[in-house]
């Protein structure tokens, strides 16, 4: 049968110093460790919506930039005219002074393409839903769909042009290819993985951060997670994209798109994680210099007690002559020690009277 097993003064010694110091350690650690989650917390989620302000904003304003210059285009005699040679200097002009766009066009009330910019041969435009809203007197028409120009995916804005009488004598519209976009409307980093992402009021992508992801073909982000997330267009949600952990906020656009600002959420978090990592090392070396110091107080108070139990067995076994050196310590092994020396004197003792009895 195995013996019963117990607890050493070593095991008791490496207990109590292990107690003693990782108790008051891990409990500092784990409120530090929250308050600075809550810090940073805090400090990512106004990252992000400082980010967002920013993103927004330019938006806005790239947005306003456009209707403004096609809403004075449309203004003019030349393009009210509806006269392709009058009409075409003044698209060629309004096209090169915006870059970004890669084609500006009127269209007849019957969808028929009046004139455009790039010289190209006229093409129907009467099935695209932003001359079709315009047409139906929303003061802007905006499609992300594959151009019938290009081939490519998209965006295009739409405003109606108005004689003197505000009668609808056609339409106007602009062009943009959705990888320029994406250049000028949301090239704005936060770290390494951070980015945003434009969607139209259908949830197809209008610009993307990340050029990896703008694409030759119309993007439905219909399906994407952060669309499903509760209370992300109010603070900034930890959510799963793409077999990846984001942290993301969005928000609605006066022009009914959708903006979300997101990045990677242990780049988000790397300073947390760092901290982690060296609350756990400075752990670790507290259990190796705990156990060190166990392991050496512990076997200086063990090996004279050791000792001395030796020396008590003997002196059971009858063994008298023996020596004790630990008697000339200070402390309770060198009274123990003495006290096992005066039990030997005194056996000694009773042995003499014994013999001498008998």
């Amino acid at each position: 049968m195995n013996p019963k097993f117990s607890l050493n003064i070593f095991h008791k010694v490496l207990i109590t110093l292990l107690a003693v110091t990782l108790i008051p350690l891990c409990t500092l650690w784990i409120i530090s460790d929250r308050a600075a989650q809550r810090e940073l917390t805090d400090n990512v989620s106004q990252s992000l919506v400082l980010t967002m302000d920013t993103v927004a904003n330019g938006i806005n304003t790239w947005d306003d930039t456009n209707l403004h210059a096609m809403n004075q285009t449309s203004r003019l005699a030349d393009t009210v005219s509806m006269i392709p040679e009058r009409q075409i200097p003044i698209l060629k002009a309004t096209g090169k002074a915006y870059e970004w766009s890669f084609l500006m066009f009127t269209i007849a009330p019957d969808g028929s393409n009046t004139a455009r910019n790039d010289g190209g041969a006229p093409i129907n435009y009467g099935d695209r839903s932003y001359f079709q809203a315009v047409m139906k007197g929303q003061p802007v028409g905006r499609q992300v769909a594959i151009s019938k120009t290009t081939g490519k995916p998209a965006l295009i804005v739409a405003t109606p042009i108005r004689d003197a009488n505000a009668a609808l004598v056609g339409v106007l519209a602009m062009s943009m290819h959705l990888n320029d976009i994406s250049k000028i409307v949301t090239d704005i980093r936060i770290g390494d993985t951070g980015r945003a992402i434009l969607l139209d009021a259908s949830n197809k992508v209008i610009a993307h951060g990340d050029a990896s992801k703008v694409r030759t073909a119309l993007q439905d982000f219909t399906g994407y997670p952060a669309l499903k997330v509760a209370g992300i267009a109010d603070a900034p949600v930890v959510y799963t994209a793409e077999e990846r952990k984001v942290i993301g906020f969005m928000r609605k656009l006066p022009q009914g798109w959708t903006l979300l600002v997101e990045q990677d959420y242990d780049e988000a978090y790397a300073t947390m994680h760092k901290m982690e990592r060296e609350a756990r090392i400075l752990i670790g070396a507290a259990v190796v210099l705990v156990i060190g110091v166990a392991i050496f107080f512990g076997k200086a108070l063990t090996r004279p007690i050791n000792e001395l139990t030796a020396i008590a067995r003997q002196l059971s076994n009858g063994e008298l002559q023996v020596n004790i050196p630990q008697t000339a310590r200070g402390d309770e092994i060198g009274s123990l020690a003495r006290a096992i020396e005066r039990l030997g004197v005194s056996i000694q003792l009773a042995m003499d009277r014994l013999r001498k009895k008998v």
